[in-house]
């Protein structure tokens, strides 16, 4: 309980504002947990249900052309695929480092921030758990099985990727048109 609201009630005496005396009020829940959380646990959540439920089918699945299933080694491209272990432990430390960055810099800033790098972040887990399962000999590498094929360069046909792939580019695609928006000019403060 605040002192305002434990002050007693004196008939015709007003309380005075938080506002008016200076005072911070208290902060309220803050919304970074209503935009982080759920689309974090969403992107990872129907990345390995997505990867769980196509990799389980029997090879003689006949697919959509754009459905194509692959393992991958490395990342993007299949950079480093001869380097596997090096990959595992970029991802080890490349997930700390981001969430760091998320929570000491942009965590507050604003709603459309906390999507982008909840999808980052999910996209992120999600590839962590197949590179932890490489890593165990449970899984060849990471399961891809999106094919995109336009005609024409570069997609002619793009690498295979995945959903947490697609949650990684949106959510840094995001973050860097965010980073074209004008600062927000800082509120006047009264002179006294």
């Amino acid at each position: 309980m605040d002192n305002l609201s434990a002050m007693p009630e004196v008939p015709g005496q007003s309380h005075p504002s938080p506002a008016s005396t200076g005072a911070v009020p208290a902060p309220r829940f803050t919304s970074w947990a209503a935009w982080f959380v759920p689309v974090a646990l969403i992107t990872v959540g129907l990345d390995l249900l997505s990867k769980q439920v196509l990799f389980a089918l029997p090879h003689s699945t006949e697919f959509p052309s754009w459905i194509s299933l692959a393992y991958n080694q490395g990342v993007a491209w299949s950079l480093f695929a001869e380097h596997p272990w090096l990959v595992v432990g970029l991802t080890v430390v490349l997930i700390p480092v981001l969430a760091w960055v998320w929570w000491s810099q942009y965590r507050r800033v604003g709603r459309f921030e906390n999507v982008a790098f909840g999808l980052v972040l999910g996209g992120a887990l999600g590839n962590a758990v197949d590179r932890l399962g490489m890593a165990s000999g449970q899984l060849p590498g990471v399961r891809d099985f999106l094919h995109v094929d336009l005609g024409f360069p570069p997609f002619n046909p793009w690498p295979t990727f995945n959903l947490a792939d697609s949650g990684i580019c949106v959510g840094f695609a995001v973050l860097v048109l965010l980073s074209f928006r004008p600062a927000a000019s800082p509120a006047a403060t009264p002179q006294s």
